[in-house]
């Protein structure tokens, strides 16, 4: 009798140790890894960060965790929640992501680059249910490309330039090219409110390079700013427009949001 209660209360604070390191693990706060080249999605009041590459090794990292904005959060330690073990997207880097969908509340992530041959071109994510699926798309056929920035329309066509897709019948299309810009990568692009995606800066040479601490280009140069292209989603044309005032700098790699 005394040797089954000495192993009853064994097995009992076995039992609690395991509950406290599992309540201590849960209450760790998750601290992503310091990347780049990675997307942003904003979906329901959440921040989705997915991939991209570690700064100081270059690695590519599979690590996808949000940000809930829709609460109070201290900029100095950022309460975000990790959500990288319901990932099926393999390690990549240089992807482009939007919201989209029938209802506007999925994330949808397109190319990058990877060494893994089996990733999919265009991957889907569920934040209601925390499910990730392959998606198979058809018409035209569009080979993977990295290094792009895709806009959403409001009728829910996912533009990429030089192509597009429907993220309602998951089905490709292709846009014209008559008087489009030049081919570049790491450029901005954001959608107007009467329908129309104007794209600007960027890079052209495959060969430039930049510190991936400072984030200054250290070989190649970036495009100008001086002139933005205006692509009409209705219309399927390209316009060309000067800018004025004080322009800033040749960059790329850049965000740009639409302001009213």
């Amino acid at each position: 009798m005394f040797e089954y209660n000495n192993v009853k209360k064994y097995f009992l604070l076995w039992i609690l140790l395991q509950v406290l390191v599992d309540v201590n693990c849960q209450l760790t706060p998750f601290k992503p890894s310091r990347i780049y080249r990675h997307t942003a999605t904003f979906i329901d009041n959440k921040l989705y960060i997915l991939g991209g590459s570690e700064a100081s090794t270059n690695n590519l990292v599979k690590e996808f965790f949000y940000l809930d904005v829709s609460i109070p959060f201290n900029t100095q330690e950022l309460s975000w929640k990790d959500l990288s073990k319901i990932s099926i997207v393999p390690f990549h880097n240089d992807a482009m992501s939007a919201k989209g969908g029938a209802k506007n509340d999925t994330l949808f992530l397109y190319g990058g680059f990877t060494d893994v041959l089996t990733m999919a071109l265009v991957y889907t994510f569920d934040p209601q249910h925390s499910v990730w699926n392959s998606q198979e798309i058809t018409g035209i056929n569009t080979i993977r490309k990295s290094s792009l920035t895709g806009v959403i329309d409001y009728n829910g066509k996912f533009y990429l330039w030089g192509g597009v897709t429907n993220t309602i019948n998951f089905s490709w299309g292709k846009g014209s090219s008559v008087n489009a810009p030049t081919k570049r990568y790491y450029y901005g692009a954001t959608l107007l409110p009467n329908n129309k995606i104007i794209y600007i800066g960027g890079v052209d040479d495959l060969t430039s390079a930049f510190d991936a601490e400072t984030l200054y280009i250290n070989k190649g140069t970036a495009l100008s700013l001086k002139e933005v292209y205006i692509y009409d989603t209705i219309n399927d044309n390209w316009d060309t427009k000067i800018t004025t005032g004080k322009i800033p700098s040749n960059r790329d790699g850049f965000s740009t949001i639409l302001g009213m």
